[in-house]
């Protein structure tokens, strides 16, 4: 099976997307779902989200930040180059009908995962009003597209070069106190989503967070992406991405980050040989052309 690689784009400072042909994956993916990728036999998987489906051109987009040696090597891979393996969609969907107003607020590469969303649920009729933040405006990432899948767009850059001065979360503040929302989703930075999740309890609004763990194998062999739900150990790639965020232990959620960051520093090839194996036991004839 070939993933070629049909076009490519840098976007801001180490952020680059890729448009993948994946036809199978394409037509079956859903808002919310994510992907398992291998740059080249022998290398680490990396969690992806898809941020756009063509399914009648068979084409599936990343928008990634280059943050270690896995996404290094795909943000090198040029047009025309094959990605070694995609096995997917994976994950829980979100689920999409009509509420009313909706919250859709992303900060960084989070509105990558957070576009395909927005587009659904404003499909679906609801009033969608997107708030995205990053930290200058040359980090600002898919403006045009949230513009295009929002009724209304927001944003805010942390050193004030773009729209809104500030935090991403503060410009929410605002939104509860003008518009009767029904729904928040969130995508972000721990401390962000924790944020947004504290001011819509307060007003018991639904809000639903994507969790971001470390993951390596993607369909619940590995046990790395164990996170606390309502009390509850559950793994992220099964039962999440997305989570109710009132019911999320964002304190054992960092925890868990902060230890994946430090073993990161020395990735083991043993880890990625297991997991090639655990993801050849459960798809058979996936891994490889």
């Amino acid at each position: 099976m070939m993933f070629k690689i049909a076009n490519k784009q840098i976007l801001a400072k180490d952020v680059k997307r890729l448009d993948v042909k994946a036809p199978l994956i394409a037509a079956r993916v859903l808002p919310g779902q994510f992907v398992m990728i291998i740059t080249s036999e022998g290398g680490k998987w990396i969690p992806m989200a898809v941020a756009e489906s063509e399914p009648m051109r068979g084409l599936i987009t990343f928008i990634f930040q280059e943050v270690g040696p896995a996404t290094i090597e795909l943000g090198a891979m040029t047009i025309g180059e094959e990605i070694f393996s995609i096995i997917g969609p994976l994950g829980q969907p979100a689920v999409i009908e009509k509420s009313g107003v909706i919250v859709c607020l992303a900060t960084g590469v989070g509105t990558a995962h957070i576009l395909p969303i927005c587009k659904a649920l404003k499909k679906a009729g609801n009033k969608v009003i997107g708030i995205i933040g990053a930290k200058t405006k040359s980090s600002l990432t898919l403006e045009p597209q949230m513009r295009i899948s929002c009724n209304r767009l927001l944003i805010t850059t942390e050193d004030g070069t773009y729209e809104r001065r500030g935090l991403a979360s503060e410009m929410l503040k605002d939104i509860l106190s003008t518009e009767v929302v029904r729904k928040v989703y969130t995508v972000g930075s721990v401390d962000m989503m924790q944020a947004v999740c504290r001011l819509t309890k307060d007003k018991s609004i639904k809000t639903y967070v994507q969790l971001q763990p470390a993951m390596s194998c993607g369909i619940g062999n590995c046990g790395s992406c164990r996170v606390r739900v309502e009390g509850k150990v559950v793994l992220a790639c099964v039962s999440g991405p997305l989570f109710d965020g009132h019911n999320v232990n964002f304190e054992h959620y960092k925890t868990r980050l902060a230890a994946y960051r430090q073993n990161e520093i020395d990735p083991q090839q043993q880890e990625a040989d297991e997991m090639t194996r655990s993801i050849t036991k459960f798809f058979p004839g996936l891994l490889g052309k």
